[in-house]
Order: C-alpha cells, then sequence, then structure tokens
C-alpha cells in the first residue's frame, strides 16, 4: 500500500518509479545505426509487405492533420526522428513526411497508436466520423489497416513506422533502448489522466532542444492536462496555429 501512495505522488508531481528493464545495446536487436530506425526493431516483416493495398482506397480523414504548425516545426528542428502518439488514418504522419520530403528530411515518423478509437468514438454507433470509421469486423476494429493502406497510397512507407501498442508500453519500449525524439506529437486520448500520462511518460523521451506538440487545446482535459503538467516542470505553454508546445532547453 505504502508503494502505491509513493507511486501515486510521484506521478502526480510529474515522475515515475516504475521499475524499467536496463537499457540493451542497439547493435543486439538489429538497429540500423546510421540512420537510427526502428522499424526492424518493432516488426520482425514490414508491415507494408504483401499488404492487399487495392483493397483500401485512400481515406485521410481526420482533424488538424494538415496544420501549418507541423510544416513551421519542422522547417525548425529538422528532427531525424518524430514520435507521434496517436496516429488514427495517418493524416498528419503523412503530411509531415511530404513537409520533410519537401525539406530535404528524411526522419523516421514512428506512430504509436492502438487503432481502437478514443472514449467518444465508442458513444454514438451511428457518428459515421467515429464509430463507422473503426470498421469494425466481427466486433473488433479493422482501421489500422486504412491507416497502412493511406500511408502505402501516398508512398511514404519509408518513413513511416507503425506502432501498434498502447502509448504507456511504447514509452517503456522507447525507453529501454534508449530512443528519443526531436519532435513528439501528443494527440492520442482527451481525458485529462491519459493526456496527463503521456506527457509524464514522454516528456523525457524529448532531445535536448525539442520540442512536444499537443493537439485539442479545446478539450477540457487536455487544456486542464498540459496546464498541470507545465506548471509542475516548470514550463511555458506556446501556441502555434492550432497546436500548442513544450520546449526543451538545450543541454
Amino acid at each position: 500500500m505504502l508503494k502505491s501512495l509513493l507511486k501515486t505522488v510521484f506521478y502526480r508531481l510529474g515522475f515515475s518509479i516504475t521499475k524499467l528493464r536496463p537499457a540493451v545495446a542497439a547493435g543486439a536487436v538489429g538497429l540500423d545505426q546510421s540512420a537510427g530506425r526502428v522499424m526492424s526493431m518493432i516488426h520482425a516483416e514490414s508491415p507494408y509487405q504483401n499488404f492487399p493495398l487495392a483493397d483500401y482506397p485512400e481515406d485521410l480523414h481526420g482533424w488538424g492533420s494538415q496544420s501549418p504548425a507541423f510544416d513551421q516545426l519542422l522547417a525548425r528542428l529538422k528532427p531525424a526522428r518524430i514520435i507521434e502518439v496517436g496516429t488514427w488514418k495517418g493524416g498528419s504522419a503523412i503530411h509531415m513526411a511530404k513537409v520533410a520530403q519537401k525539406l530535404g528530411l528524411a526522419p523516421e515518423i514512428i506512430c504509436v497508436d492502438t487503432w481502437l478509437g478514443a472514449v467518444e468514438f465508442w458513444t454514438d454507433q451511428k457518428d459515421p466520423e467515429r464509430y463507422l470509421s473503426l470498421k469494425c469486423r466481427n466486433g473488433y476494429p479493422t482501421v489500422y489497416y486504412q491507416f497502412v493502406a493511406n500511408v502505402m497510397h501516398q508512398k511514404c512507407e519509408a518513413l513511416i513506422t507503425p506502432f501498434p501498442q498502447t502509448a504507456t508500453i511504447g514509452a517503456l519500449w522507447f525507453r529501454r533502448y534508449g530512443i528519443k525524439a526531436g519532435l513528439i506529437y501528443i494527440d492520442g486520448s482527451h481525458e485529462e489522466d491519459d493526456v496527463y500520462a503521456d506527457l509524464v511518460s514522454y516528456w523525457d523521451l524529448v532531445l535536448p532542444g525539442g520540442i512536444l506538440v499537443g493537439d485539442d487545446w479545446g478539450w477540457d482535459g487536455v487544456r486542464l492536462a498540459a496546464t498541470r503538467f507545465a506548471g509542475e516542470q516548470g514550463l511555458s505553454i506556446t501556441h502555434l496555429a492550432d497546436k500548442w508546445y513544450l520546449e526543451k532547453a538545450s543541454s
């Protein structure tokens, strides 16, 4: 009980005392040291290999995917790696990939998502933008395959790596292998506790001088979590177009 209480106190202060397994040498698990790619660490076989693309016409419906904030942040940071937490059909990841290509960059964009939908996706079975977009088959969402198809339709396979996992386990995995990013985009759940947990989990994965950017400031849960986390960390929230972000000091 004491351990649980201590974990709660440290969590509220913006820290985690979760025991992590020691980092493993990257070379031992097949990381391409020259490019820093993690695709082969996550997938034994490319998720794009032998994919039935003809079965999935392009569908990039989403929210805030083509924000000019992405263009400005990529031009400024020129990140070698981007982590996106919550990607849905891949609209924002694809947009960032296209912007990066125009800038002459080739970052790996790692998309962490369960592709199961946030809570609001399960509240109205007639909602075409949410519940019906899950494309449930035998009761289980299949929207992940739409994401894969969209990436392929836009020919962004070389830059985008799907990581079908929860935000929490994704963060633990990144920590285990010492993987950080110059730009991390948080756009998963809109519930306050979930957003706060994502900020706690991913802030330490931002490289010095990098940025953690978020979406949906208009959602109460997002705004409350971001404000609380920024206050605890002594950070200032900056607004850019329809996004908000926290900047990590350079070391």
